[in-house]
């Protein structure tokens, strides 16, 4: 009992260290409890991939060290990961958020947003509203394949964040999230595609801070300090009054540089490839498309295979016409602009 004692306490422990330094791993973990939560033990290999909670390959490789992990299975393309201590883990995130100060004043980490390349004016002010003491809502508007989504990941990895699909319904809404995660952060992405029902609870969030629902005809009604940041490409969907209770920053459009040297930083950064397989990518997708997703597309599908990747971008844009043609014997500006 005793060695099980000192095991928990020294898990603990190490969650404890480790937030101090990488307070966005506590997203992370989170999404390891649900994941295995969600999905019983079957055998020994089973386990989860970095993909499935979220995360970075470094940041697992990290936590296997630290043996906060424990790899279940690996093989040449893949690897299956499980935490070393569930119960353990939970407990220690718990006492965290117990001690957590309020939102007013929080803490904005130096490496926020470093995978952004530009875009210098919205970072500013996300930072800045971050740290008001009372909730200032950012909406990041602009077309598909900018920033927006970049941007709103990395608060979505703050501790407290909650990120809230506008496209997906749950059984649950809004509102049920509201509830029973409390968070601190509501992130939403393509909020002018958030089901209407949602609506009027946001609405009620950001003006007062007020999250209510009837249940068994009782009302259950709370008080909830909590910052909005949403994306939207379309703004013409939203509400007079949703829009008035937002700060909205408009995000531009990357030039080809500029997508270049952000698709190579996140095919590194959050994919685990190499600078070269990032560079091959970046290259030929930019050819047709701006938006970091679809790099991010060919990245998953060529396997860490560089011979593959110019069949996948012309399967993805057959007949597209091409946003810009580099000189082979040319790499693009180093500086992205």
């Amino acid at each position: 009992m005793r060695d099980s004692a000192e095991h928990t306490y020294a898990i603990q422990q190490t969650v404890v260290a480790a937030l101090a330094d990488h307070p966005d791993w506590a997203r992370a973990l989170e999404e390891m409890i649900a994941w295995e939560e969600a999905h019983p033990w079957q055998d020994q290999w089973d386990g989860w991939t970095w993909q499935a909670v979220h995360t970075r390959p470094q940041v697992c490789t990290q936590m296997v060290a630290l043996g906060l992990l424990d790899v279940v299975y690996q093989s040449r393309s893949t690897t299956h990961y499980r935490l070393v201590d569930r119960a353990a883990i939970r407990e220690a995130l718990e006492m965290i958020r117990a001690d957590a100060p309020a939102p007013g004043g929080a803490v904005a980490p130096d490496d926020l947003f470093s995978l952004v390349v530009g875009h210098e004016r919205a970072k500013v002010l996300l930072r800045y509203s971050l740290l008001a003491d009372s909730p200032v809502h950012v909406l990041l508007t602009g077309p598909p394949g900018t920033a927006k989504t970049l941007l709103l990941q990395d608060i979505a990895r703050l501790p407290g964040a909650e990120l809230y699909a506008g496209s997906t319904t749950t059984k649950a809404g809004l509102v049920g999230l509201l509830l029973t995660r409390r968070p601190r952060y509501l992130v939403i992405d393509e909020i002018d595609k958030m089901a209407d029902a949602d609506m009027t609870p946001l609405l009620n969030l950001m003006e007062g801070g007020v999250v209510t629902q009837l249940q068994f005809r009782k009302q259950e009604r709370i008080h909830l300090d909590c910052r909005v940041y949403a994306t939207a490409n379309d703004t013409r969907r939203l509400s007079r009054p949703i829009l008035s209770r937002f700060l909205c920053v408009d995000i531009p459009a990357y030039t080809p540089a500029e997508f270049i040297q952000v698709a190579e930083q996140v095919l590194v950064a959050r994919e685990g490839l190499g600078p070269q397989m990032a560079h091959l990518i970046a290259t030929e997708v930019v050819r047709y498309s701006t938006d970091i997703r679809d790099a991010v597309r060919v990245a998953r599908m060529a396997r860490g295979r560089p011979q593959e990747v110019p069949m996948i971008v012309r399967a993805m844009f057959p007949g597209g016409g091409r946003l810009t043609v580099l000189r082979p014997d040319r790499k693009p500006p180093a500086g992205g602009g």
